[in-house]
């Protein structure tokens, strides 16, 4: 494998006849040397690398060699679509150049959830449907149908034309009505190109939505695979939390019951059937009704509560017991699915009442008119992953922003890997000339009520020195809209374009303004600080008002510090700020994206100043030249 990699990666090897220019990076090559040895050896292994090292090319290749040479499958996961995008279209026909220089074929495939794909049954009977007429969901069906039957289009993001979300539920792959998939579908093709593919690249969430078939059934949606490297790895927990957890309401049975009732299957039953179906699902609902109600009574107006004891559900699952089993008996076609998803509803419910996992965290939530949901989530990615992943194949965790305090041991310890090796390589780019890290000295308490008003204030003295290409990362949705509210008008009176997230907006959208428009400044929160890629002179100011520790008023990081308390630990020391710093470093590296990027990141927080753990954050951070005044940004942003 080495001898490969060198011949691959190095002086004068395949990759140099491939790029033009291209000259050996030494921390590529020993992330690519790592990974081929964790493969061959089956172990588990953590791979940190600072920007602009070529991680991702660096696990491909050897993921690759290692795939074909013994006839095996490698999962590639990544969190973001860019990412998943990149290695799809440029670095995968690269990695395959170079394995038939190897005189090696490398065949490699792309996976989505089903709801990003056609479903030619759907697709053929809405066109059948709109034949006669002429409206614009009749002209777009045709549109969709001349593009699928020209080109074989499967992907929704490959027709190259915006498709309403109304109609798409129409025609997704998602719930297939067909019986017998035909011989056109468009799913069943792509199993087949899975079975056959060395490396197949999807995103988190559906990985962890296999796993979780994988674990139930003993099969997924993916084939059989030997090894699984994840990109974007420091994102593993937040997936996690919100896949694995079950959630259980009133009106998640009411729909179902709704669908389930008015197919044609169930009209064609005989009255006194109906009417025992009937009564079976009132009788599930009163129980269900009169169980949610007492849970109401005891939240007190409360959004949320943690539940800490059990609830006796043993009526309402016995009577979805019932209504299951009698619909069953009747041997109904075409409600399986709708049955399954009735099962496992009834089973979630179980479990949250159960209340019997101690690394599971349970809460109640209450919505606008009085709607409840009951939780469960694990409180950690351990609880699944360390069985049923890190026990059965071997898988490789990498990320630019994974360790922290120089150590692999808080991430390791949260997602369950117990025996790894490891590899730490720092980025090529020089920061200790190109980036200048400000905490100026007249920051007040974050926590006090002049904070807004003095960040606006620093935006409008910054603004002066950068003249725009600026990012502000916050960590609140209230605080963002508040500061862009009156910085909005001093924008627009220079002629500078402000832009501020919002939900369900267009990053790349607005990234690329930031890209072509040096009058622009971008105010974003959650999503914005990972995966925004800006490389040159199109941003040189990043602005982090506040430290992003994460929020503890949520119910499950109350029951995740609950538990870390009660075994006499900190926190604060041993949650709360690993956590802090692992996505502070991933806000630093917005403004870093290649070796001609310059500029400065200022942090408005004086806790870094102030508190004892400042030192802690600096020292994590790369190392650059430090200031505690915004005008020193003058001897850093470019000419």
């Amino acid at each position: 494998m080495e001898d490969f990699i060198h011949r691959a990666l190095g002086d004068g090897g395949h990759l140099s006849k491939l790029v033009k220019g291209y000259s050996p990076r030494s921390p590529q090559i020993l992330i690519s040397t790592k990974v081929g040895n964790a493969l061959e050896q089956g172990r588990h292994l953590l791979a940190e690398a600072g920007t602009g090292t070529g991680k991702s090319l660096g696990y491909l290749i050897p993921a690759a060699k290692w795939a074909v040479s013994n006839n095996k499958t490698v999962i590639i996961c990544t969190h973001t679509i860019p990412l998943m995008t990149q290695i799809v279209n440029e670095e995968l026909p690269r990695v395959a150049q170079i394995m038939k220089m190897e005189n090696q074929k490398l065949k490699y495939q792309l996976v989505k959830g089903k709801a990003h794909y056609i479903c030619q049954t759907k697709l053929e009977a809405l066109w059948q449907d709109t034949l006669r007429n002429n409206n614009e969901e009749s002209k777009m069906i045709q549109r969709i149908s001349r593009k699928v039957s020209q080109e074989g289009i499967a992907d929704r993001t490959e027709l190259g034309f915006d498709v309403d979300d109304r109609l798409w539920s129409k025609i997704s792959a998602s719930n297939c009505p067909a019986l017998k998939k035909p011989d056109n579908c468009m799913l069943e093709d792509l199993k087949e190109k899975m079975q056959k593919a060395h490396i197949i690249v999807t995103n988190h969430a559906f990985f962890f939505s296999d796993l979780i078939m994988r674990k139930k059934t003993g099969n997924g949606s993916l084939p059989a695979y030997d090894a699984v490297i994840f990109d974007e790895a420091h994102e593993i927990e937040d997936t996690v939390g919100g896949i694995f957890e079950k959630q259980v309401s009133i009106e998640h049975f009411e729909k179902l019951f709704e669908f389930l009732f008015k197919k044609e299957s169930f009209a064609d039953l005989d009255q006194g059937t109906q009417i025992e179906l009937t009564q079976l699902r009132q009788d599930f609902q009163m129980k269900l009704d009169e169980l949610y109600g007492k849970i109401a009574l005891g939240m007190n107006n409360e959004a949320f509560k943690l539940l800490d004891n059990k609830i006796d559900v043993s009526e309402c699952c016995q009577a979805m017991t019932a209504f299951i089993e009698r619909t069953k008996s009747l041997n109904i076609r075409g409600i399986s699915d709708v049955l399954d998803r009735l099962f496992e509803g009834n089973d979630n419910l179980d479990f949250i009442g159960e209340n019997e996992k101690k690394s599971w965290g349970y809460w109640v939530t209450v919505k606008d008119r009085g709607s409840i949901t009951l939780h469960a989530a694990p409180l950690f990615p351990k609880v699944v992953l360390a069985y049923g992943l890190f026990d059965q194949v071997p898988v490789i965790l990498a990320s630019a922003t994974m360790s922290t305090n120089g150590t692999f041991s808080f991430f390791a310890g949260r997602v369950g890997v117990k025996d790894y090796d490891s590899v730490m390589v720092g980025s090529p780019f020089d920061y200790e000339n190109k980036t200048m890290i400000i905490c100026p000295s007249d920051a007040p308490n974050p926590d006090s009520p002049e904070f807004i008003s003095y960040t606006a204030e620093k935006l409008e003295e910054i603004l002066m020195f950068s003249g725009g290409r600026m990012l502000v990362l916050f960590t609140s949705f209230d605080t963002m809209n508040t500061v862009a509210k009156g910085f909005q008008r001093h924008c627009e009176e220079r002629g500078y374009h402000l832009l501020t997230q919002y939900p369900g907006c267009d990053r790349e959208k607005i990234v690329h303004q930031l890209k072509t428009n040096p009058r622009t400044i971008v105010f974003g929160c959650t999503s914005f600080w990972t995966g925004v890629d800006v490389a040159g002179d199109a941003l040189t100011t990043l602005v982090i008002p506040k430290l992003p520790f994460p929020m503890p008023n949520e119910p499950l990081m109350q029951a995740q510090i609950s538990l870390i308390e009660k075994a006499n630990r900190s926190s604060f020391f041993d949650f709360m700020f690993p956590k802090m710093m692992i996505k502070l470093k991933q806000g630093f590296g917005r403004l870093n994206r290649s070796i001609y990027c310059q500029g400065a990141v200022i942090i408005l927080d004086n806790r870094i100043r102030t508190k004892r753990y400042g030192k802690m954050i600096i020292k994590s951070l790369p190392k650059c030249k430090y200031s505690d005044t915004v005008d020193d940004m003058i001897y850093i942003l470019p000419t």
